[in-house]
């Protein structure tokens, strides 16, 4: 119950304020969405004084503050890389905890899935469209809010028991070299960015 009122109220908050926040107003084109976000990306960083990285520390070892920004347009924090164990690509079960920070004009929300009464999410890494797909049909769960590309991509970096930060565009696929976008299925539907600030992986091979 408490997993549906909450994903219940990030859902109806996002898109009242989307519904009543543009009447009057023409309807948005796919760059416009795009400006948007990358506004509130941008502040986002310049407020929490983010430091973008362009190439992964030599040292292997993050600052607090900074990020690495990734080919998919997605930026990355790496707070614990785990214990080296990798995950086998179309093998690897991943349990995924994470919460979320909302950062566009439209989202004010924030929520986790690490509390108790949230079960992990689960997926087979190298198969999260099939994955996001599964989860777009029921939008009360909290796969349709966190499971994307974009989160998955962190695991080219990072293994077992690693804890991450990440900051995921919503790309949906239109007008972009990635057909299945790089958010969630809520993130395609809303057209916002995610600010996950803290994601912890947890294998379970098969």
């Amino acid at each position: 119950m408490r997993l549906k009122i909450g994903v219940l109220m990030i859902i109806f908050g996002v898109a009242f304020g989307i519904i009543f926040g543009s009447c009057g107003r023409k309807v948005k084109s796919f760059k416009q969405w795009k400006k948007e976000e990358k506004e509130a990306i941008d502040a986002l960083i310049a407020k929490e004084g983010f430091e973008i990285l362009n190439r992964y520390p030599a040292n292997g070892v993050f600052g607090e503050k900074q990020f690495l920004k990734l080919d998919n347009e997605c930026y990355l924090n790496v707070i614990d890389s785990g214990n080296g164990h990798r995950a086998d690509s179309l093998k690897t079960v991943v349990l995924m905890r994470c919460s979320y920070i909302g950062i566009s004009k439209n989202d004010t929300f924030s929520y986790s899935i690490f509390s108790n009464g949230n079960e992990p999410l689960e997926f087979i890494y190298g198969n999260m469209n099939e994955a996001k797909y599964r989860a777009s049909q029921n939008t009360y769960s909290n796969g349709y809010l966190f499971l994307s590309p974009g989160v998955e991509s962190a695991l080219r970096y990072v293994g077992e028991n690693a804890v991450i930060r990440m900051i995921i565009p919503f790309d949906n696929g239109q007008e972009s070299k990635y057909p299945y976008g790089i958010g969630s299925a809520y993130q395609d539907i809303e057209r916002i960015p995610m600010y996950l600030d803290k994601v912890r992986f947890v294998f379970d091979k098969y």
